[in-house]
């Protein structure tokens, strides 16, 4: 019973390292380093944002790659240039490897989830966050085919990720733009608030109707004391009742009547302040929509700007590389473990027999 299964697993390990020696396809793996690059002005806050330990968009939109390079349509993309659903059906590949259209089991089925499976399998995309570049590799049964394929992905994620950007822009530039016509309008009212305020109170301006009384009222009161002077001074040589004492006198109770008035109309009803402080509350009301109008538009133009250039680049810090040999298999590491495992294996099984021969004793 021992020889016996000592000879099966002995025709199995035979079997299967003659297979990975001879008849696995070998494959060839091209590697690239590339960093995604972002010349917008957002840029600059970016190491305000680390510090406040926020992630980065240049980290955001590297994992947003990662996973659209792995996806069906990058997929789909590669496909159509290098025809890899062929090639994956292909006598190249063997048979262990190849997907085939008419096959009865699942996972040999050449399914658009068996093909990106597949295309998965031969796709490595790894993000390191310390440098912030993406390394890809991809493995072909062709040397050059495997180069070729990653500087597809390479050229085709640097447009992609563009129109990704793009296209964010564009649905912000809608808001911004519905945004504008609000804030136009909130805006324009509050100028004709201003407006008929000012038609109704008969005034530009009440703190300057404050400042021109101020300023009245100063000269008028200056003109006092110095009549009053020259009144008392005249009284003493002149008769009181003379002509030109009683133009003084009448001089001093106009201008002290125009004092009281001017004073009354600052502080006596209390009208003006309440129109002053009106007058301010839809004015500041004003600046504060003018402010909010300004920002918007100065968006908009910033946003245009991102939707009409291209402001992230991804950069290829290493080209695709053509391999000289073959990647995969590793047949010496593939056999070892192969041999590790049917070991494994074979001492499970022969305890499993030693325990049920111990029990039927």
């Amino acid at each position: 019973m021992k020889l016996t299964l000592r000879l099966i697993f002995l025709f199995i390990f035979i079997s299967i390292s003659m297979y990975i020696m001879k008849v696995e396809t070998e494959r060839y793996e091209s590697t690239s380093i590339t960093l995604l690059k972002d010349l917008s002005k957002k840029q600059n806050i970016e190491l305000g944002s680390l510090a406040l330990g926020k992630t980065s968009s240049n980290m955001q939109d590297s994992k947003v790659l990662e996973l659209y390079i792995r996806s069906y349509e990058m997929f789909d993309h590669v496909d159509k240039i290098h025809k890899l659903s062929n090639h994956y059906t292909s006598d190249t590949l063997d048979i262990a490897q190849r997907l085939s259209k008419n096959s009865y089991l699942p996972i040999f089925e050449a399914s658009k989830k068996n093909l990106l499976k597949k295309y998965n399998e031969n796709l490595s995309v790894v993000y390191d966050e310390p440098s912030g570049t993406l390394s890809l590799s991809f493995v072909h049964t062709y040397p050059l085919e495997a180069r070729a394929i990653l500087h597809s992905i390479i050229a085709y994620s640097d447009i992609i990720i563009n129109q990704f950007s793009k296209e964010n822009a564009e649905v912000a530039l809608r808001f911004i733009e519905k945004q504008k016509k609000e804030d136009r309008v909130n805006y324009n009212k509050s100028i004709e608030e201003l407006i008929a305020y000012q038609n109704k109170h008969s005034t530009v301006d009440p703190n300057m109707d404050i400042q021109r009384k101020n300023t009245i009222l100063a000269s008028l009161e200056a003109e006092l004391i110095k009549i009053e002077v020259e009144y008392d001074s005249k009284s003493k040589t002149f008769n009181p009742n003379g002509s030109q004492m009683k133009i003084l006198k009448e001089t001093l109770r106009n201008i002290k009547k125009s004092i009281r008035r001017i004073k009354s109309q600052m502080v006596g009803s209390g009208d003006l302040n309440t129109n002053v402080f009106s007058f301010e509350f839809l004015k500041n009301d004003m600046e504060f929509n003018k402010e909010i109008y300004k920002q918007v538009l100065i968006n908009q133009e910033e946003v245009k700007l991102e939707v009409s250039q291209n402001a992230k680049h991804l950069i290829v810090v290493s080209q695709p590389s053509l391999p000289d040999n073959y990647s995969y298999p590793n047949k010496p590491w593939d056999i070892f473990t192969l041999f590790i495992i049917l070991i494994f294996l074979y001492n499970i099984i022969m305890t499993i027999i030693t325990i049920i021969k111990d029990h039927k004793d």
